[in-house]
């Protein structure tokens, strides 16, 4: 069995904050590595929605909070409202609210920690793959005074052709198109509102440096999604890097190109909010 000296893990807990509408947003907070928590104060953050939207955030190890933990950052997974394990309600509170509740949740939990003197205002990032992608990209876009980098991994970009995509691919009477509707609207409906909450129809607010990843091979968010969030930033003026990998899926599951990408987003975020940003 391998074993790790204390310094090299940041300790994991579970912790609990109240949204702007009083709702409970139960919450992972991983450490520093070796850092004393007692005294501990205005680390530089990096928050981690998850993915999904349906899926949820626990105590265990994760890699990417590990990895983030071990470069001396405080990582937040906040459960966000549409989350499941945490009952029917609190997943059900997500429907409809992409950009919207869902996103404001990911705010009040950086807000939070900037209250309690836990995180420094100054050196916050937001990193995300796939639905959580969605989130960093919609946290440079909605709240630009907020970050001071953003990281989309396999992001959704823009909501519209991602809908269009799946209705090609699968026929408009699909229950994946109807699964998709009604968590985030209608295509035909509901065109306004789909344009208002995709990130690269907004390029022009965002502030904060981006960095995109996506495998070419990813059969679940289409690298055109990462490619018109490129285009849209590039338009703008913005400062955007887009690493793509080659040959990889949605999940990063080859090891050598997991690997180039951590170190991508290290170098990019230590740029940005670590030592070298001080």
């Amino acid at each position: 069995m391998t074993t790790y000296p204390p310094d090299a893990i940041g300790q994991m807990v579970s912790v609990n904050y109240k949204a702007r509408d009083g709702l409970n947003i139960p919450s992972i907070l991983t450490w520093p590595a070796g850092v004393d928590i007692e005294t501990a104060s205005k680390l530089p953050l990096v928050v981690m929605p998850h993915g999904g939207p349906e899926s949820y955030d626990a105590v265990g190890f994760d890699w990417m909070a590990q990895y983030f933990a071990n470069r001396g950052y405080l990582v937040l997974q906040p459960n966000f409202r549409g989350s499941s394990g945490y009952g029917t309600e609190h997943r059900i509170l997500g429907k409809g609210e992409w950009g919207g509740k869902m996103q404001d949740d990911i705010t009040d939990g950086v807000q939070t920690l900037v209250e309690q003197g836990l995180a420094d205002p100054t050196r916050v990032c937001i990193v995300g793959a796939s639905y959580g992608g969605y989130a960093a990209l919609a946290g440079g876009a909605f709240t630009p005074d907020l970050y001071k980098c953003v990281v989309a991994i396999a992001p959704v970009s823009d909501i519209r052709p991602l809908l269009v995509d799946v209705k090609w691919d699968n026929g408009r009477k699909h229950w994946a198109l109807d699964y998709w509707q009604e968590n985030i609207g209608d295509l035909d409906e509901e065109r306004e509102k789909l344009d208002a909450i995709s990130p690269a129809r907004a390029a022009d607010k965002f502030t904060a440096p981006v960095l995109l990843i996506h495998g070419n091979d990813d059969t679940v968010v289409p690298i055109k999604q990462s490619e018109i969030m490129e285009r849209a930033l590039e338009k703008a003026g913005k400062d955007v890097t887009f690493l793509e990998l080659e040959g990889e899926d949605h999940w990063m599951s080859d090891g050598d190109t997991r690997i180039d990408a951590l170190r991508a987003m290290a170098t990019f975020i230590d740029q940005h909010i670590g030592a070298e940003a001080e």
